[in-house]
C-alpha cells in the first residue's frame, strides 16, 4: 500500500494533476507529458507467460524497465474486457481497431488511468476503468500488479495471474 501512496503522490502535484485528459477527433487520451515521461514508443509484447516473469528490458511489455516512465501521450480504447494477463497482452497486441498499435498499460500507466479516471468518464468512456497486470517485480507464478474491481476501486493484488481480470488496451501517440 505504502508503494501505491507513493506512486500516486508523484503522478500529481500539489495544485491538482500534472496531467490532463483531452478528447481529439472521437479520440480519449491522456496527455501525461507534464510529468516524467518517455517519448520511446513501449513494447506491445511479452516473452514471459502466466507463471514465468519474462525479459526485464524495454522489449517486454510487463518489465520493471518498460514501467519506469509513463508514455507522454496515449489513448485509451473504448472497450474493457476479462482475460489471463498473457491473453489481454495478446489481445491488445493484436486488436487492429483504427488502425492497430494497441497494447497493455504498464503499472504506472493503469495507476493513471485509475486516478483520472472520472475525468475519463466525463470524455465518454463507460463501465469502470478496466486495468492492467504487467509483471513488474514479483516471481515464481504470482506478480504484483494493479487490477479494477467491478466497482471501480483500485486493487494491489498479488494473485495468480491466469485468473480472468478486467483490462483496457491503450495506444502510444505521437
Amino acid at each position: 500500500m505504502r508503494t501505491l501512496w507513493v506512486v500516486l503522490c508523484c503522478l500529481t502535484v500539489a495544485t491538482g494533476y500534472a496531467q490532463e485528459v483531452v478528447k481529439e477527433n472521437g479520440k480519449i487520451i491522456i496527455d501525461a507529458s507534464a510529468i516524467r515521461h518517455t517519448k520511446v514508443k513501449k513494447a506491445r509484447a511479452t516473452d514471459g507467460t502466466n507463471a514465468r516473469l519474462g525479459t526485464d528490458d524495454e522489449t517486454n511489455i510487463g518489465s520493471a524497465a518498460s514501467d519506469e516512465q509513463v508514455y507522454y501521450r496515449f489513448e485509451l480504447s473504448a472497450a474493457r474486457f476479462s482475460a489471463t494477463w498473457i491473453n489481454a497482452v495478446n489481445r491488445c497486441r493484436n486488436l487492429a481497431d483504427d488502425g492497430g498499435g494497441w497494447r497493455l498499460p504498464t503499472l504506472k500507466e493503469a495507476i493513471l488511468i485509475y486516478i483520472l479516471w472520472p475525468e475519463l468518464q466525463q470524455a465518454g468512456l463507460t463501465g469502470v476503468a478496466g486495468g492492467t497486470a504487467t509483471e513488474a517485480g514479483g516471481g515464481g507464478n504470482s506478480y504484483p500488479y494493479v487490477r479494477y474491481s467491478d466497482t471501480g476501486a483500485i486493487v494491489l493484488d498479488a494473485k495468480n495471474v491466469s485468473t480472468d481480470r478486467y483490462f483496457r488496451c491503450i495506444r502510444d501517440l505521437d
